[in-house]
């Protein structure tokens, strides 16, 4: 049996957890498509019943998601356009026939889209409520945790100049067919509709530390890591980063290189000890990605077995701190310098060694890394070049259905 959204109150996550984005659509040609449907059509107006969000859903479910739309104008609806928008752990288990289908990829700062466009070739009466002639199945893919359905809907929008567009699917039409029964009271109204899906994942976040060593007066670099192991990929429900962490700098040292996304602060240490606190770039991480963060330290004085805890913190968002991480072991790792024979470290760090390098390194704010690693953010080399959570690309297109894309990105100056 395929779930269904249930009539509840909505987790609504904010617009920038999600990119709304379809096939051939940029901002200005949205803007613009926004203002010929109020000029072309402005009796009509079409508007949502707000739904629930879905959950209880595993890895491999398929989902139906209903919807009910109102044109609660004046005038006739017609040239209307559905835009559909998924997040990267759903895909769509059918291919009708008018709609058009693009898997968006990550670009910049936004995660990648499942997107689809449909011409419906049919007027929508003032007053009437329509309903797909089926809901729109979707499957949860492995990768799913914390996803959402974007829908929205246009009249009077020249998206298929050229007439109707068929995308070539082997499934029926997609219509919409008006609804008998009438609305119920108090049913609550909305220009796009946000259905927001659940699935019972988890997603590993990991830190490492490193061992570094050198004499008085010596510059070292120190790698801290931040994973996402999976098997989930995980978004943050608000603006902010979805992985925040302090990195405690050992004593003996003077941090001269700050990696970018770190800067001083976060929770007060031991006496003498200076902390950073660092994040993640953007509000999402994609399952097997990894970010490394480089600090120069000058060595001011031996101390054996000098260390610096790392750590996860509590972040900005309203799922606590990290509530799909069940694996706690890797949450904390070390910074040594100069460890002394037999000093192991705690779990979480990394056991190779870097040298020391003569005189102090340079700034922060490295270049971004392009490898070809097939993770979601280049491995940066032992020299501490910096390196973007994303390998380049152009900011995402939007549709009109009002999605943003929202940068958390940084710096240090």
């Amino acid at each position: 049996m395929r779930a269904t959204s249930k009539a509840r109150t909505p987790r609504r996550l904010t617009a920038g957890a999600v990119v709304v984005a379809a096939v051939g659509w940029s901002l200005t040609a949205a803007h613009g498509a926004t203002a010929a449907a109020e000029q072309a059509e402005p009796g009509a107006e079409l508007v949502f019943e707000q739904r629930g969000p879905i959950d209880g859903l595993r890895p491999g479910d398929p989902v139906d998601v209903p919807f009910a739309v109102k044109n609660k104008g004046d005038a006739p609806a017609t040239r209307v356009v559905l835009y559909l928008s998924g997040s990267q752990g759903l895909a769509y288990d059918k291919k009708y026939s008018n709609c058009v289908y693009e898997d968006a990829p990550a670009q910049d700062e936004g995660p990648a889209q499942v997107n689809a466009v449909c011409d419906i070739e049919q007027t929508l009466e003032p007053g009437v409520v329509y309903e797909p002639a089926e809901p729109i199945g979707l499957d949860v893919l492995d990768r799913a945790l914390y996803e959402r359905l974007n829908v929205n809907i246009l009249a009077g929008v020249a998206t298929f100049p050229d007439g109707t567009q068929h995308g070539g699917g082997a499934d029926p039409v997609l219509r919409l067919v008006a609804r008998t029964a009438p609305e119920a009271p108090g049913t609550v109204h909305g220009g796009e509709l946000g259905v927001d899906i659940t699935a019972e994942n988890t997603a590993d976040f990991a830190l490492t530390g490193s061992k570094v060593k050198g004499k008085a007066g010596r510059t070292v670099d120190a790698r801290v890591t931040f994973a996402n192991k999976g098997p989930a990929w995980a978004r943050n429900d608000v603006y902010g980063p979805i992985g925040v962490f302090d990195v405690g700098i050992p004593k003996g040292t003077t941090v001269t290189k700050v990696p970018e996304f770190c800067e001083p602060g976060g929770a007060a240490g031991a006496a003498g000890v200076a902390t950073y606190r660092c994040t993640t770039p953007y509000n999402y991480a994609d399952e097997d990605s990894e970010r490394a963060y480089v600090f120069g330290l000058r060595i001011d004085k031996v101390v054996a077995n000098a260390k610096g805890t790392v750590a996860f913190v509590k972040g900005d968002h309203h799922w606590g701190t990290l509530p799909f991480d069940k694996n706690r072991t890797n949450n904390t790792a070390e910074i040594v310098v100069n460890a002394s024979a037999g000093g192991a470290t705690t779990g979480g760090t990394s056991g190779g060694t870097t040298g020391g390098t003569g005189g102090t390194t340079g700034s922060s704010g490295g270049t971004g890394s392009t490898g070809g690693t097939g993770t979601q953010l280049g491995e940066l080399a032992e020299t501490g070049s910096g390196g973007t959570l994303l390998a380049g690309g152009a900011a995402a297109a939007l549709l009109a259905a009002g999605g943003v894309v929202v940068a958390v990105r940084r710096r240090t100056s």
